[in-house]
């Protein structure tokens, strides 16, 4: 009779499917949108008319443009949105980046102490075109990295 103890290998887990993997993929962009989106629509101070404020005009740009938490927001989404598309569908990427700056803005018309402004999707823009070249050159160092590794 054997008294040593059985020592079992690792069981065999079947691998994902390409489904899975895209599902997977795209989670932390969608979950980062969604969270962003729901904390727009907060309302601490309560609610007021619905109100945007559509002109495009220089100043309206110039005061939008330099807005760090816009760009910065928009370039982490950007870099999410990258890793799950893939850098033949960029503009994928940057697209859903917009769409989340815009669901931003419509979440603010009625938010006492937000503005809701068509000159703040430039912002928008300028940060997920920065997120998306940041994720382009990581998906590029990734791909470099497996070649040199086989």
């Amino acid at each position: 009779m054997n008294r040593r103890p059985v020592i079992r290998t690792a069981t065999f887990r079947p691998a994902l499917t390409e489904a899975q993997w895209q599902v997977l993929r795209w989670l932390p962009f969608a979950f980062a949108s969604l969270f962003s989106i729901v904390m727009s629509a907060m309302a601490p101070d309560g609610r007021r008319a619905f109100q945007i404020d559509w002109s495009l005009t220089m100043d309206a740009l110039e005061f939008s443009i330099g807005k760090a938490p816009h760009i910065s927001a928009c370039a982490v989404l950007g870099l999410l949105g990258m890793m799950a598309a893939g850098m033949r569908r960029w503009h994928v990427a940057l697209a859903l980046t917009v769409a989340t700056g815009a669901a931003w803005e419509l979440c603010q018309t009625t938010v006492i102490g937000h503005y809701a402004r068509l000159s703040d999707l430039a912002p928008d823009t300028l940060g997920g075109l920065l997120g998306c070249m940041l994720g382009a050159a990581v998906l590029w160092t990734i791909e470099d990295w497996k070649r040199e590794r086989g």
